[in-house]
């Protein structure tokens, strides 16, 4: 299902076949996948410019994040080469180590409107779910109070773009997602009280997500390393699936 007239949301694809196949000698082939268009640049970066455009107290301290995995074998955005192929050379839209997307913004990039290109199989595609990140002003924690304001500035931030039926609907299922560093424990302090909320024992981070809303309005979160990422977690997953474009 795609939004992307009225919500600004979702990215619009297509499909095309076009496997490459190479014959080394004449008893062997080689078949493999080749680089394919996939979208074009304004199409995505008219989602961060309407992020971008929303009032600036609705976003402030809030980042629109899109994370990608190459679908149906769920690998890493990064094993799809996805790129910016410029005038200039290839810009790369991933890093190795992280699903999100690295997408620049400029005018002279919307003005060339250069297509995006991946490594993508004829029947793979890349799944991308759409996310806000938090700069708390604290690494290691937040109050409930700040939470409470995030949530409230995602609110308006989702009335903006969609409306206020489907903001309506969402506050009591607000939740935050929490990136713990490795062993690093999460604590919450209500009534003067301390207790630990996760031990992330694991040698590598690790996710935990809370609702603001369970806790004291005078709670704080503290982490005893700096926090890694925090994410606010809508309670629809929007999503949107970016194929190989016919030709």
């Amino acid at each position: 299902m795609m939004f992307f007239s009225r919500s600004a949301w979702f990215l619009t694809a297509a499909l095309v076949l076009a496997p490459a196949c190479a014959a080394l000698a004449d008893t062997i082939d080689v078949v493999g996948a080749r680089s394919v268009l996939v979208q074009h640049y304004q199409k995505v970066a008219k989602l961060y410019r309407r992020f971008n455009a929303l009032p600036a107290e609705d976003r402030a301290g809030l980042s629109l994040h899109v994370v990608g995995r190459e679908q149906p074998d769920d690998k890493p955005l990064h094993s799809t080469g996805l790129h910016l192929q410029t005038q200039n050379g290839a810009i790369p839209l991933t890093h190795a180590g992280s699903d999100d997307m690295v997408f620049p913004l400029s005018d002279a990039l919307w003005q060339e409107n250069p297509p995006l290109m991946a490594t993508l199989q004829p029947d793979h595609y890349i799944r991308f779910i759409f996310q806000i990140a938090i700069t708390p002003p604290q690494q290691d924690g937040f109050t409930n109070a700040q939470a409470t304001h995030w949530l409230k500035q995602m609110d308006n931030c989702v009335e903006d773009v969609v409306g206020f039926v489907f903001a309506f609907l969402m506050p009591d299922a607000h939740k935050l997602t929490l990136t713990l560093a490795p062993h690093s424990q999460l604590l919450v302090t209500e009534a003067g009280q301390n207790r630990t909320l996760f031990d992330n024992t694991a040698g590598t981070a690790a996710d935990y997500t809370i609702r603001p809303q369970d806790y004291a309005a005078d709670a704080t979160f503290h982490s005893t390393q700096p926090l890694e990422r925090v994410v606010i977690k809508l309670p629809v997953q929007i999503h949107a699936d970016m194929k190989r474009k016919a030709a």
